[in-house]
């Protein structure tokens, strides 16, 4: 009988304004940023003040900021530098915002007469008289001789002044000059083989090779002037900088987000963006979002924390030690945050080594054997720390239900039991989500309780009833939703069922063909 809902995990009144708080987690790009509410949520049903919550892949810091403001203390590990380094600035409040501002002008100072130059053109603003500054510009073979741009007044605004022309002979002259960098870049060479590699085929070797020479000479210089006057809120200043990298490099077109499809992708036909108007953008960002982060932590009691940059498959840490574990980790070879990380830590002149890197990478020779391997050492380590009778929350979701089986095997041999399954809406639609119907469009939270495991049935089971079940009792529902049922009652049958359902090959794409052959009665 498959299950009659779907338990979906709804904010309570006493989180507040999700649409406003979640505005403090938008301040840098990360990949499979759950919503900040659910995980709020769980660390108030598993665990109380006071106590330890721990999340071995932390990602962007959610878990890390909802468990220091509801009162419990947190560490969080990550292999990724700059995992660490947008937790602990998205934790960082700004204490004097006079003191953030007057260093941002001091910044602007430096810098913002350069960008000027650079970037602005003999247009004059109807309103004020002053230069128009370039937006971005059109570059590539459908804009051959007849490269196009778009301005404003940096002054009165796009709104009221925006212009969209053709570049004309001043505008190219700076595009193709040849500027003396005097400031350090980094000549980093990228890894000759990277699992997602749309780059290298267009003669593109290293990281400052992803940047025009124009934009490459300015972000020199905004670096420069961010880490070395020793700024209070420089490690902010710097976020913004990192979140400014991606938009002003050759991975962005009018119609093409930066790593919209999750690698490195050079469309033929980019755009030049002005990185200071980007930076002044995301500057703004991060000063609205720590006004509203003031407003949640003034009103709680604080939990302390601890980020530490390094592998969680083998901690220093004492056994049952840890009240819950919260964690969202990588869904087999979905998203390479080493790969795609790798332009932000070249940058900020951070690496590490994906040895440990929970993924599915042929380039780095982790297959299924080995991404489960990982996941065991993974599950093991936690099963150690955690205390008896705890609760462990699992944030996961993938396409191919074999996956889906092998994490579940490492539970059971864990001697995990599962407590429930709960169904989260995506935050965000990503493009991989909007082009395929094939994509999840739900994140699944599975909870376990550190207790004895215990197989309750022996019963086959055959994939076809469950999902002519669903289709009889749900009508009219997309493939994507039909999917959530069917892994909700598969997840129960394959932890709980000895004679478990043959799922082998069956991903999302064969439950279409399943989908059909039921219709037809097959």
């Amino acid at each position: 009988m498959i299950s009659e809902t779907i338990n979906y995990i709804e904010p309570t009144k006493e989180l507040g304004d999700i649409k406003k708080f979640g505005k403090i987690y938008g301040v840098h790009k990360y990949w499979s940023r759950k919503p900040w509410h659910p995980i709020s949520e769980c660390i108030l049903k598993y665990s109380n003040k006071g106590e330890k919550v721990m999340d071995p892949f932390m990602g962007s810091g959610v878990t890390a900021l909802e468990s220091v403001i509801s009162g419990r203390d947190f560490i969080g590990f990550d292999l990724n530098p700059m995992s660490v380094f947008i937790s602990e600035n998205t934790i960082k409040r700004i204490m004097n915002m006079k003191v953030f501002e007057e260093e941002l002008m001091n910044i602007s100072k430096k810098v913002k007469k350069l960008a000027e130059d650079l970037y602005s053109t003999t247009d004059k603003c109807d309103i004020c008289n002053k230069n128009l500054i370039l937006i971005h510009s059109n570059i590539g073979p459908k804009f051959k001789n007849s490269e196009t741009g778009l301005f404003c007044c940096p002054d009165c605004g796009r709104s009221k002044t925006l212009v969209r022309r053709k570049l004309n002979s001043k505008d190219l002259k700076k595009f193709n000059k040849d500027y003396k960098i005097k400031s350090w870049v980094p000549r980093v060479p990228f890894p000759k083989e990277f699992y997602k590699d749309r780059f290298s085929y267009k003669g593109i070797t290293e990281v400052s090779d992803m940047f025009t020479p124009r934009n490459l000479y300015f972000l020199s210089e905004l670096k420069e002037s961010i880490a070395k006057w020793g700024l209070n809120y420089k490690d902010l200043f710097l976020m913004a900088f990192s979140n400014t990298l991606l938009h002003s490099s050759k991975l962005k077109s009018e119609n093409v987000r930066p790593l919209s499809v999750n690698n490195y992708w050079v469309p033929d036909d980019y755009i030049e963006e002005n990185p200071w108007l980007r930076f002044i953008s995301m500057v703004s960002r991060i000063k609205e979002a720590k006004q509203i982060l003031n407003e949640r932590l003034d009103r709680e009691s604080l939990g302390k924390y601890q980020l530490m940059n390094s592998s969680s498959l083998k901690t220093n840490l004492k056994g049952e030690s840890i009240d819950y574990i919260i964690t969202d980790p990588p869904y087999g070879d979905a998203i390479q945050y080493y790969e795609l990380s790798y332009i932000w830590n070249a940058w900020l002149d951070t690496n590490y080594d994906p040895k440990e890197e929970l993924i599915i990478n042929p380039k780095q020779k982790k297959g299924k054997e080995e991404f489960f391997d990982l996941m065991d050492k993974s599950v093991g380590e936690s099963e150690r720390l955690l205390k008896k009778g705890s609760y462990y929350t699992l944030c996961f979701h993938n396409k191919d239900f074999g996956i889906w089986k092998g994490v579940l095997d490492i539970f059971k041999r864990y001697n995990f039991s599962l407590e429930n399954i709960e169904i989260v809406q995506s935050k965000g639609n990503s493009y991989n989500t909007n082009w395929s119907k094939f994509n999840p469009k739900t994140d699944i939270y599975l909870t376990f309780k550190k207790s004895k495991y215990n197989a309750t049935h022996n019963k086959k089971v055959f994939i076809s009833d469950i999902v002519k079940e669903i289709m009889n009792s749900k009508r009219g529902l997309p493939i994507s939703e039909i999917y959530d049922y069917l892994t909700v009652n598969l997840i129960s049958e394959l932890y709980y069922n000895e004679s478990t359902p043959e799922i082998s090959g069956l991903t999302i794409k064969k439950l279409a063909n399943i989908i059909e052959e039921v219709k037809n009665g097959d």
